[in-house]
């Protein structure tokens, strides 16, 4: 009996003894986990950065050409027109890793719109001298396109009006036409090697150089898109359907993983800005060129100017782009006996754009003045310098309009539109029969938010 009650005893001196070295065993596996946390979580959330905007966006135009199998513009549309994250990681000190996922047309429609990889040269080679040489960054993976200035600034909600200016709707292109956005923002696969330095206190002077895939076409025509008109009667009682070229952007390349395009040569992108450090104003001109074609024979030259003069009250925007296209082909990509085109133009030709935009601030209110009211005022002006007897997308546009930030991430905005088609004298019955008109007036409405 005795025996029995000591090896009893035994049994629960070993039990509490294993059940207090598993409990101390399991707290310091605590407190090594707390003291990891402690030390990565805090460093992985100092380098991990994540931010986004979303916009819901309403338009409606009055006096647009019916297309066909496409919705007509001149009702209402409703849409979630973007949403976006930005997702920076800061790897090491000198080498970080950016993407912005978005999603657009009402979620239909998902992208890459950057993912890239960025390196601080001047931090990683010990015998770089930053304020001797200036900071040298390479960029490598999909980033936006460095030309001009609008698109590299492209988050709408850092831009005052949600409609792009023609220089980037037409020329470098930032954005295709409504009702698509698929996908905002000119990116490209390729390296970017981007260079400033300051200039003592006179300003900083930047340049950004690329090698990109470029631009491309698998047609003979660069712009080779066209759209078909509602169905028209000749005078005769002949029913046809009529195409029409929109012009409505350069932007034919399908998002890649490659370093290559269409035709294996890439393009080249160079942008040179200066930003005096006496007054608030950034200038600077952007050139592009590249092979389009599927043989590399003919090239797009692009060149451009950007000046944004940028205050707490008053802001001043402009750019102007001119862009040479190469090309021997007609752009009648419908074949007899399908649809007859109403601008087929062949051989080369050049294009130009231009904007000017200012916005001014008459109230602020609100602490540390993040509310606050602006009025913004817009004007555009298109050159297509065709060949072809019309071409609709040959145009000038005014805009106003007034944004409200009535909370510290939200704004509404509203903007109102007239647009005049130069030459619409030449316009043919079929456009004009199907709905096109020489004035085209345009309603948007957006909320835009962010965190």
């Amino acid at each position: 009996m005795r025996q029995r009650s000591w090896l009893s005893v035994l049994c629960v001196v070993v039990a509490i003894h294993g059940s207090a070295y598993t409990q101390g065993e399991e707290e310091l596996g605590d407190a090594q986990e707390i003291e990891t946390e402690k030390k990565f979580f805090p460093k992985l959330r100092e380098r991990l950065h994540i931010s986004g905007y979303g916009n819901v966006h309403y338009m409606n135009h009055d006096g647009v050409v019916n297309l066909v199998g496409e919705r007509d513009l001149n009702d209402g549309l409703y849409q979630l027109r973007e949403f976006s994250l930005f997702v920076d990681v800061e790897i090491t000190d000198n080498i970080s890793a950016s993407i912005e996922p978005a999603v657009a047309k009402n979620l239909d429609n998902f992208t890459i719109n950057y993912a890239y990889v960025d390196f601080n040269v001047g931090g990683l080679i010990d015998a770089w001298d930053e304020e001797k040489i200036g900071r040298l960054n390479i960029r490598v993976g999909k980033f936006l396109v460095p030309f001009l200035s609008y698109n590299e600034n492209k988050a709408n909600f850092k831009q005052y009006l949600m409609s792009q200016p023609f220089t980037a709707w037409n020329m470098s292109p930032v954005v295709q036409s409504p009702p698509d956005f698929d996908g905002i923002g000119w990116s490209d696969t390729g390296i970017l090697f981007n260079w400033n330095r300051e200039t003592g206190d006179v300003g900083i002077l930047d340049i950004k150089l690329s090698v990109i895939k470029g631009l491309e076409s698998g047609s003979e025509a660069l712009d080779s898109n066209y759209s078909t008109l509602d169905t028209f009667i000749a005078p005769m009682g002949t029913s046809f359907q009529p195409t029409v070229r929109p012009r409505d952007g350069l932007i034919q390349n399908e998002p890649s993983s490659t370093f290559d395009d269409n035709n294996n040569e890439p393009a080249v992108t160079l942008k040179l800005s200066y930003r005096p450090s006496a007054i608030p104003l950034d200038f600077g001109v952007s050139w592009y060129h590249g092979a389009w074609d599927d043989d590399g024979d003919h090239d797009l030259d692009m060149y451009g100017f950007h000046a944004n003069y940028v205050t707490k009250r008053w802001t001043l925007r402009g750019e102007y782009v001119h862009a040479e296209v190469e090309q021997t082909a007609g752009i009648n990509v419908v074949t007899p006996p399908g649809p007859a085109p109403l601008n087929v133009t062949t051989g080369d030709y050049d294009m130009d754009a231009w904007y000017i935009e200012g916005s001014v601030v008459p109230l602020y209110y609100g602490e540390n003045d993040s509310r606050y009211l602006r009025f913004i005022a817009r004007y555009d002006d298109l050159d297509t310098n065709d060949k072809a007897p019309f071409t609709p997308w040959d145009r000038n546009r005014f805009t106003v309009g007034t944004e409200w930030q009535f909370i510290s991430h939200a704004r509404l905005r509203y903007e109102w539109q007239y647009h005049t088609l130069d030459d619409f004298s030449s316009a043919p019955a079929p456009f004009v029969a199907a709905g096109g008109e020489e004035h085209i007036q345009m309603h948007m409405l957006s909320a835009i938010f962010w965190f």
